[in-house]
């Protein structure tokens, strides 16, 4: 089968391998989607603190069931399904407290291990779950994002909050989507790319600003008043803390969602004096997932708006280099496998 491989910075290889064959609680996923998300860019400059060369990158991707290994019996040969890419241990603090989304020996597919952008994968059962009839392939690729903008939204909560996301890529529009799903009040979306904020507007979000063209702080307070966000959620992976911090009100929330290649400056005696609370997220949990597939269905997130353009398994390169080359006109690229 074909698998393609990161191997160094901006060099992707192909090769023939062995199909995966399914061990004890396995299944073999025949993929039919994988997404190239912001992470896999980050690895492909080879600039990502978490995802080490070479690997085979994808860990957003939907397919069918191709074959059980001994013990399942929550699925079937021919279910179309999606595959949540944490290896936890199951063992450690966190995961027995239910975070196993930061299990102290996280493996992620697609990142440390083996992912999406080959034809087959063998993955433990127990990350699997059924896509209902009515989504389709490209959806069920896209369902670990939404589940990303899920996870940030849970770490305080967004119900009756004025919601400002950072940032108005795949990560930031889905997030923004999920805030009103899950009962934000109101939510404003920034970001430098006046197509991306086009876009997020065709996705229902309440307000767009580019901080390029207008001074962020006064749009803002235009919107909803002095006052302010409630919440603030960075999903860019550059340095816009201190900016962030500078301008919001005290006692607000900062969640941090973005990838940073490099370390950013933060200015300590503001998050002190303004009792600001700035928290990390990462990925997330089953039940996030479960949401995400229940929104898409309802159609209360909506994801066609997003899909940029589609690419075949063995033009990997050509689709990250779309990526890289055209984001003024692009969101997510999807590969057909």
């Amino acid at each position: 089968m074909l698998q393609m491989t990161l191997t160094s910075k901006k060099t992707i290889t192909k090769a023939d391998v062995p199909e995966p064959i399914a061990q004890k609680g396995e299944v073999v996923v025949k993929i039919a989607r994988s997404g190239i998300c912001g992470s896999d860019i980050h690895a492909y400059f080879d600039q990502h603190p978490f995802i080490p060369l070479p690997v085979v990158p994808g860990h957003e991707f939907s397919g069918t069931v191709d074959e059980l290994g001994e013990g399942v019996s929550n699925l079937k040969v021919g279910d179309r399904v999606t595959v949540m890419p944490q290896l936890y241990c199951g063992e450690c603090r966190n995961c027995k407290i239910g975070r196993y989304n930061i299990c102290s020996s996280l493996k992620v597919l697609g990142c440390g291990v083996p992912g999406g952008f080959q034809e087959k994968l063998a993955v433990p059962a127990h990350l699997v779950l059924k896509l209902p009839d009515s989504m389709s392939f490209d959806q069920g690729a896209m369902l670990e994002p939404i589940a990303v903008g899920i996870g940030a939204c849970k770490r305080v909560g967004v119900k009756d909050k004025r919601v400002l996301v950072l940032g108005a890529g795949t990560i930031g529009n889905l997030t923004a989507q999920a805030a009103k799903a899950m009962g934000a009040e109101s939510v404003i979306i920034a970001d430098l790319i006046d197509w991306r904020l086009d876009v997020a507007k065709k996705c229902g979000i309440d307000h767009t600003i580019n901080p390029g063209k207008a001074d962020l702080p006064t749009e803002i307070t235009k919107i909803w008043d002095a006052d302010g966000a409630d919440l603030i959620i960075e999903c860019i992976g550059v340095n816009v803390i201190d900016p962030a911090i500078e301008y919001a009100r005290k006692g607000t929330d900062i969640v941090v969602v973005g990838v940073f290649s490099e370390p950013c400056t933060i200015n300590m005696g503001l998050i002190q004096d303004k009792e600001v609370s700035l928290i990390g997220s990462l990925m997330y949990v089953e039940a996030d997932w479960l949401e995400a597939i229940e929104y898409v269905s309802k159609g209360t997130v909506v994801l066609e708006p997003l899909i940029s353009k589609h690419f075949p398994l063995e033009n990997l390169a050509d689709a990250y280099e779309h990526a890289i080359n055209n984001m003024d006109s692009t969101i997510k690229v999807l590969v057909e496998v």
